[in-house]
């Protein structure tokens, strides 16, 4: 069942996700989630406008601050009052960044949406290569597996990000190579409609994302990504995406529950189509 033609970012296709919204107000929307980035959220920010302005697109930035203890916050206030295309989204106490992620992008009104790192580890100059291979296909992620990739980082963080996405790929069955990399585009409509069905906040989020999204045959592509990680994994980490994964797994091939949630989307999204037809019909004959 694939609900969203990859051709299609039209206003009419978001109604179901967004009920109430007249039209959109960007073409783009770049979600960020940040946590304790004081030092470096203001460069993030020039350098994600500077790519956005070169497309020529109207845009938005959807900055969610997820519970930082530092002044992220303040001077996300500041950016924001500088720049109305910004849009500052902040709570406590800190909920992961799969909660940070799901809070802007259903907050987002593109036809595309962009979700990126809040950290500067990886390059954000491919954005627009991402927002033109929209034209072919739904979901566009960001890959360290990919053969024109440039990784920086340490051996043991490449061993086990391989081998978990090995796990990924034999529990789960998706066909990618790689699902943790920070920097993911898609048709907007279809990525509300994903983390609308979401339950993940924490660890395996982009895990679920991916499953979800080839429960519903959205077409995805990988893209290289230029990325430099000079932190390890921790164990405990490892430790509760593993679990998440499990999780997973279980709502997808043994209760099959992303596939019922998106069964009842589909049937509530004919319901509310049937119903405008008929309020428009009444109008006409009025």
């Amino acid at each position: 069942m694939n609900l969203f033609d990859h051709s299609d970012f039209s206003s009419e296709s978001l109604d179901a996700v967004n009920p109430g919204e007249d039209r959109i107000k960007a073409h783009i929307s770049v979600v960020i989630p940040v946590h304790d980035q004081e030092k470096t959220v203001s460069i993030l920010l020039s350098r994600i406008k500077g790519i956005l302005n070169s497309t020529l697109r109207s845009y938005e930035i959807v900055v969610v601050n997820d519970g930082s203890f530092d002044n992220t916050f303040g001077i996300l206030q500041k950016e924001e009052k500088l720049d109305s295309r910004i849009k500052v989204i902040s709570y406590i106490p800190n909920k992961g960044k799969g909660h940070a992620v799901k809070t802007g992008v259903m907050q987002s009104s593109g036809n595309i949406v962009i979700f990126v790192d809040g950290d500067l580890d990886i390059s954000h100059s491919k954005i627009d290569d991402y927002i033109k291979e929209l034209e072919s296909c739904d979901l566009v992620i960001a890959s360290k597996r990919h053969p024109y990739s440039k990784i920086n980082a340490p051996l043991s963080r490449k061993f086990l990000s391989r081998m978990f996405n090995l796990i990924v790929r034999i529990a789960i069955g998706i066909k990618v190579k790689d699902t943790q990399s920070g920097l993911k585009a898609g048709n907007g409509a279809a990525l509300r409609t994903i983390f609308r069905i979401m339950l993940v906040k924490r660890y395996a989020f982009d895990v679920e994302l991916l499953t979800i999204a080839t429960a519903l045959n959205l077409k995805i592509k990988e893209m290289p990504i230029e990325i430099n990680l000079d932190r390890n994994f921790k164990l405990q980490d490892i430790a509760k995406m593993l679990v998440d994964v499990i999780a997973i797994t279980y709502r997808y091939k043994i209760k099959r529950w992303y596939h019922k949630q998106i069964l009842l989307l589909s049937e509530a999204e004919i319901s509310t189509s049937t119903n405008k037809k008929k309020n428009l019909d009444v109008y006409r004959f009025q």
